[in-house]
């Protein structure tokens, strides 16, 4: 996932340095929501990981 992030963001360089705008807006919107899943990914790991310990906890 990181590295399709990293692909998009130098397809975007690409665009903005030849001059193409639609390669350039897609690229970006590509960007903008590998971050979001990126982030989203963290938070249910974290998430999860919290859940884990309190349902450890109780059992105990």
């Amino acid at each position: 996932m990181i590295v399709t992030t990293f692909v998009g963001l130098t397809v975007l360089l690409v665009g903005l340095l030849v001059g193409w705008p639609v390669l350039t807006a897609l690229s970006a919107i590509f960007v903008v929501v590998q971050v979001l899943m990126i982030v989203a990914r963290a938070a249910v790991e974290r998430n999860d990981r919290r859940l884990s310990e309190r349902l450890g906890g109780r059992r105990r």
